[in-house]
């Protein structure tokens, strides 16, 4: 017994060790999304990678209860993301399995709490560098549009996406304890991106998230008034669950719908700002395929204007298809769909409703597997059980400590 607690307190610290490495990685992807200019040592990422894999592979050998669907799910990921990789050459699949299996195991509120406190601390100073001049501030004046600002990032919108992730591991955080006072700040935040950055579809998954939260609190609230715990509607929740797989097929599906000559279609496209437009030309150009391709996309991040040849995939669904590969967003969908059911299982309802949110999201942005955005894609193989408050009985390291305590009180009154 002694040593299994051992080996519990050793996969701790290990937890806490991958953690940091974590947090060095998304800060090195979420300062790509700056203008900081930064020049990294030569063998900065490379040995950052290796050290992730050796800290992965540590966490396993130091397992004393391992959990084989989450094993399996790791395994089919790695592979088909690493025969993906071979394929179509985009490096930063690696780097993303090797942190959805870092994170297994690991309690999905500190790597939450983590992502919260790294790229939330970067953005307020990519905010402050940016307003002072010191790094490039990109600020648009496009045709029939505010003046748009990015505060430091390559393009308004993705300074908006940041926000909108950041709120989700908030909430996630806070959940149905979160008060009104921060439900009206995230509506305030909603506000200013549209103010200053002109984002329009994410200031309303923003302000729609402030509706979900205050909606979520109020039924937590009445059912604890009754002195029960609130559960959603079985067939809602299920829903839920289906959220991403849902929003991926009606994207796909309108987007190979869409034609000029239909009116619907049109105004359709009007609203999602030519995203159906966009994709359903990269489909015709370039196809769907197993294990995706290299495309050339061209956006407006890091320019001033909008490129005469301007190219580029918003939503995440096409955008993973088409580069990735059909297998890659399959088994994508597919550890979403896993994490929300367990989410449902643990009657996390404040999660299921961030997914859903995400999900929309994503019909309009490319970030669902977008490493310093969407901090749920940590959540697919992580713990999502309630934590429970830290005690004796709890916690691994005073539990060793009590152990060894009442072994040795049991040889004293021996």
């Amino acid at each position: 017994m002694i040593q299994n607690m051992n080996r519990n307190l050793v996969k701790e610290y290990l937890d806490n060790i991958y953690l940091v490495v974590f947090s060095i990685m998304i800060g090195y992807y979420f300062l790509g999304t700056t203008t900081f200019e930064i020049i990294w040592p030569q063998y900065f990422y490379v040995n950052l990678r290796t050290f992730l894999l050796v800290i992965i592979v540590a966490k396993i050998a130091a397992e004393n209860n391992v959990d084989y669907v989450d094993i399996l799910l790791g395994a089919m990921a790695g592979i088909v993301f690493l025969v993906a990789l071979k394929h179509n050459d985009y490096e930063v699949l690696s780097n993303i399995v090797l942190l959805i299996v870092g994170c297994r195991g690991i309690s999905f509120r500190k790597v939450a709490k983590t992502y919260l406190i790294i790229c939330g601390v970067l953005l307020f100073i990519t905010m402050v560098f940016a307003l002072t001049g010191r790094i490039e501030n990109f600020v648009l004046n496009q045709n029939g549009r505010r003046t748009r600002i990015a505060f430091g990032i390559i393009y308004p919108t993705d300074f908006s996406a940041h926000v909108f992730y950041l709120i989700l591991a908030y909430c996630y955080l806070r959940k149905e304890k979160i008060k009104y006072l921060e439900i009206g700040i995230i509506t305030v935040l909603g506000i200013f991106v549209y103010v200053f950055c002109d984002a329009r579809l994410n200031t309303i998954c923003i302000c729609v998230t402030a509706v979900i939260m205050g909606y979520n609190k109020i039924r937590h609230d009445r059912a604890l008034k009754k002195g029960r715990d609130y559960s959603m509607n079985s067939v809602f929740s299920i829903l839920l669950c289906l959220s991403t797989t849902i929003a991926s097929m009606a994207m796909i599906g309108l987007t190979l719908l869409y034609s000029q000559n239909h009116k619907l279609m049109l105004i359709l496209d009007k609203v999602l700002n030519n995203r159906l437009r966009l994709g359903k030309k990269g489909i015709d150009v370039y196809g769907f395929s197993i294990f995706g391709q290299q495309i050339h996309l061209i956006g407006n991040g890091n320019k001033w204007t909008t490129p005469v040849n301007y190219f580029f995939l918003d939503s995440s669904y096409l955008f993973v298809s088409l580069l990735y590969g059909i297998l890659v967003l399959g088994v994508i969908l597919l550890l979403f769909l896993i994490m929300s059911f367990r989410a449902r299982k643990e009657k996390d309802w404040t999660l299921l409703w961030l997914i859903a949110l995400m999900s929309l999201q994503c019909i309009v942005e490319h970030h669902i597997m977008d490493i310093s955005y969407n901090v749920l894609l940590w959540g697919t193989l992580a713990c999502l059980k309630k934590d429970v408050q830290v005690n004796q009985r709890t916690h691994p390291t005073l539990g060793i400590v009590k152990s060894k305590l009442n072994l040795w009180k049991q040889g004293w009154q021996k």
